[in-house]
């Protein structure tokens, strides 16, 4: 494989990762077949280990033999293969690593890594991306593992063509095969659509190596996943639906976790989470079980699909018209430590020796469920399917599920749960995601919990209830706490 590089460094480190291996000689192999490495970047050290960042354009060839809809009829090599080019980047240790986390970008963007870190990147594209110095709280550098990505989407990677986007899937499988001599453990990870493209990659089975059929990546993670998929390439042709880099608007049932865990040699291991709004906008219930493989997880998290905030407000309702554009409060509960928690946990579950002093994944937590509404204003039926809603306690905060502290002791309530219009028609119409929010008043806080730091009290004994039970690190325990006052002060959250 050649490789292309402006900086000696990055020569030393991809000769490192090496390349996958070729196949069987006979049936010309899908594979990585060079990188031209645009730059490397020294970003600093975490946990006084110097790390590196590395982009540049991955190329690769596809085999005519892989599951792709639409690649017979793609232009080919002198091999017969098509051949792609698209972009990545590395964010790893400068003297080795042990596990890395594959990022499915959400149209285009690193919104996991934004997540967990808790920042905001300008730019999206590893060609254009602007990073905070210190990547927020460098949360994945900080406990020792590297990050990377590679892009999937066509209209995002040139050598995605829309008539065959499946060629996506192999992209994302075979960066994860050119990785595997570098990093021994490698999960693959999204947020919302790119969640639903993690379940499609596995369920359309391409986690399995087409070598020796083991798994590409040893864990997965979904965050509002919820068995949902994206209709781009053998589910589009299954439901004779137009391939798509999102939900098929017609709004088939989310596959059960027997279809998405069905080939035990390559499968990873699973952790599926649900946001309270995704109950009302992505048909939650249908996937809500604990009847799961022994290799999976299933979360029930009450925040919305995305907490409301300063920057949130406007582009709810001025940009995509939520509720008719007319503003109210957005539910501000955020599940980025959570996610911190599951992440390490997922690591440390599949072997990765930087996450093995943190505790075990918790076992799967679920909401109670009842009757759906019957008013389609805020709630997204689905047809032919029988829908649940999380019960509600008396401050309309959902029953079970992983009991946030700001369900514990609530300061507002999160109604209505989902914006309207509630709907899954297009990659664009997404108010569904957003929460209302009704914040208590100081009057009303005041009656309830005295003072501020009476509050704070209360939070704190949630926050060590659910470090306890391995649903928080405790390394986020004053972060939590400080957001605790801050919201107190100001209940509305922004």
């Amino acid at each position: 494989m050649p490789i292309r590089a402006r900086h000696a460094f990055c020569v030393v480190l991809l000769l490192q990762i090496g390349t996958a291996a070729s196949g069987n000689a006979a049936v010309a192999p899908s594979q990585v077949s060079g990188v031209d490495v645009a730059a490397t970047q020294s970003i600093g050290r975490f946990d006084n280990t110097p790390y590196i960042r590395t982009w540049g354009t991955l190329h690769g060839v596809v085999s005519p033999s892989e599951r792709v809809v639409g690649l017979n009829a793609l232009p080919k090599n002198a091999t017969g293969r098509y051949e792609y080019a698209s972009q990545f980047e590395i964010i790893a240790p400068a003297t080795g690593g042990d596990t890395v986390i594959v990022e499915a970008e959400n149209r285009g963007v690193p919104a996991l890594l934004e997540m967990v870190s808790e920042f905001a990147a300008s730019g999206s594209s590893p060609a254009t991306v602007k990073y905070p110095s210190g990547f927020g709280n460098g949360f994945l550098f900080r406990h020792g593992i590297a990050y990377a990505r590679v892009q999937w989407q066509t209209g995002i990677a040139a050598g995605i063509p829309a008539s065959a986007q499946g060629v996506g899937e192999i992209v994302v499988r075979d960066f994860g095969r050119w990785l595997s001599n570098r990093f021994r453990t490698r999960i693959i990870g999204g947020i919302s659509q790119s969640g639903w493209f993690v379940e499609t990659f596995v369920a359309e089975g391409f986690n399995e190596n087409p070598v020796d059929g083991t798994a590409v990546y040893a864990g997965a993670i979904a965050i509002d996943g919820t068995g949902n998929w994206l209709a781009l390439n053998q589910f589009a042709q299954a439901h004779g639906t137009p391939q798509q880099p999102y939900l098929d608007p017609t709004d088939p049932q989310p596959i059960s976790a027997a279809t998405l865990l069905r080939r035990p040699k390559s499968d990873p291991f699973f952790v599926d989470v649900a946001n309270y709004t995704d109950f009302y906008r992505l048909h939650a219930s249908v996937t809500d079980t604990t009847k799961l493989p022994v290799g999976m997880r299933r979360y029930d998290w009450p925040s919305p699909h995305v907490a409301g905030g300063h920057e949130t407000a406007p582009y709810a309702f001025r940009a995509l018209h939520c509720n008719g554009g007319v503003p109210i409060p957005l539910n501000p509960i955020s599940y980025s430590p959570y996610a911190r928690a599951l992440v390490l946990e997922l690591a440390k579950r599949v072997g990765s020796r930087a996450a093995s002093g943190v505790p075990a994944l918790p076992p799967s937590t679920l909401f109670e469920l009842g009757p759906a509404p019957t008013d389609t204003t805020h709630f997204n039926l689905l047809a032919g399917a029988v829908l649940g809603v999380p019960l509600v306690d008396a401050d309309a905060q959902p029953k079970g599920g992983v009991r946030f502290p700001e369900v514990e002791d609530p300061v507002g309530k999160p109604t209505p749960v989902s914006l309207p219009p509630v709907v899954t028609t297009s990659i664009s119409r997404v108010c569904g995601n957003f929460g209302g929010w009704q914040p208590m008043t100081a009057a009303e806080l005041t009656q309830r919990y005295g003072s501020r730091d009476r509050y704070v009290r209360a939070y704190a004994a949630a926050v060590d209830r659910l470090i306890a039970a391995g649903y928080l690190l405790d390394s986020d325990r004053s972060m939590l706490l400080q957001r605790a006052a801050e919201l107190y002060a100001n209940p509305a959250g922004y």
